[in-house]
């Protein structure tokens, strides 16, 4: 499981214990900064994180530019994830060392703080890290094409395989169509499986004729057999096996052109 659902919001457990990790560390200098009457030490934290998640974010697309070249706009679509975490280290370190510069004195409270959102990051990780995947294989399971024909998912071995489980009344799923179907294009190698989960074909076909797109493997889930041998939390989730049938990765939540070449260079 990559991702938890909190009310009818998913998120993925990266960006959860992120977050998490960074109100450890807000927490602790807010603490520090009553404890010991240092309201600086408030200030310091908040734009310690801010200059982190700025540097992480250029970082990532620094190290993907001629992804997003080619739509500079999506530069801003923080919410599809793209974080560099070494560079939001670097990036909060050197607005640290700035910030100090006239109360070098007082340098090493920022360890406490640091060592608190350490903590609660080594914790989460580390529990996670050790967690066994649920399903680590193709399943054999028979769904349907939009023509009505049986299609095993299973016999897509030999090939690296990627799996978009997705319905049609969600946005984050019609918002990466597009980018999914410009992506099957470029990858003749590499197996789009496109699988709708609890919707009929009409509802299916009458999206893709609206949106004008076409994809060579669409199949139909109409009783959401897929949701359970997959651990399916929620949409989209997508999943990438290698030519052996195996679980390489999977992603919750919509995909970045930057994050599926990441997947993809995995898979091959």
């Amino acid at each position: 499981m990559d991702a938890v659902s909190l009310g009818p919001f998913v998120m993925p457990l990266d960006r959860l214990f992120t977050l998490l990790a960074l109100a450890g560390f807000l927490a602790t200098a807010e603490l520090m900064a009553r404890r010991l009457k240092r309201p600086f030490l408030s200030n310091w934290a908040w734009n310690a994180v801010f200059a982190g998640l700025v540097a992480a974010r250029l970082g990532y697309v620094a190290g993907h530019w001629p992804i997003y070249r080619e739509d500079l706009l999506s530069v801003l679509y923080f919410w599809q994830g793209g974080f560099a975490p070494l560079w939001g280290l670097l990036g909060g370190l050197a607005y640290t060392l700035a910030a100090f510069r006239g109360r070098l004195g007082e340098l090493h409270l920022v360890l406490w703080p640091a060592a608190g959102g350490a903590l609660v990051a080594a914790a989460l990780f580390g529990i996670a890290a050790v967690k066994v995947p649920e399903q680590a294989e193709l399943p054999d399971l028979t769904l349907t094409t939009l023509a009505g024909a049986p299609r095993n998912l299973a016999d897509y071995r030999g090939q690296p395989v990627v799996i978009n489980v997705w319905a049609t009344w969600c946005p984050p799923c019609r918002r990466e169509m597009p980018m999914l179907a410009q992506a099957e294009t470029e990858n003749p190698g590499v197996a789009f499986v496109f699988v709708n989960s609890g919707e009929t074909e009409a509802q299916v076909r009458a999206f893709l004729d609206e949106e004008g797109l076409f994809f060579n493997h669409m199949l139909l889930d109409p009783g959401q057999r897929l949701i359970p041998r997959l651990n399916v939390i929620g949409y989209p989730t997508t999943f990438f096996f290698d030519r052996d049938g195996m679980l390489v990765a999977r992603k919750t939540g919509e995909l970045s052109r930057a994050a599926l070449e990441d997947f993809l260079k995995r898979i091959r």
